[in-house]
């Protein structure tokens, strides 16, 4: 759902240690801002909160990765947390995945 140019979301930080390639992963309910720059510098912000020695590498597509002394860092958006439904009447059969090939 958005309001005031936000879009309440889910942002997922993932970390992966380069030594040991041990993993863990951070889930936040955020509004997130409509607009890049807005998601970039929310991406930078909430990631420095965990993990405050690595820097941006990259950003786009609602994502971004850090890399730090230690271990590679990606964070991105997850879905909005609101469902909306998509089609009228809502019918799930509606965009439910095809066979690949016909029988």
């Amino acid at each position: 759902m958005t309001s005031g140019g936000f879009t309440k979301r889910l942002l997922v930080i993932e970390a992966r240690d380069l030594d040991t390639d041990a993993r863990s992963r951070t889930e936040l309910e955020v509004d997130a801002p409509a607009d890049d720059p807005g998601k970039r510098a929310q991406l930078i912000t909430s990631v420095s909160r965990i993990h405050p020695d690595v820097v941006l590498r990259s950003f786009g597509n609602d994502a971004a990765s850090f890399l730090g002394p230690d271990h590679l860092v990606v964070a991105h958006y997850g879905d909005a947390l609101e469902s909306e439904i998509a089609v009228p009447g809502g019918d799930p059969k509606a965009h439910e995945q095809q066979p690949l090939f016909a029988a």
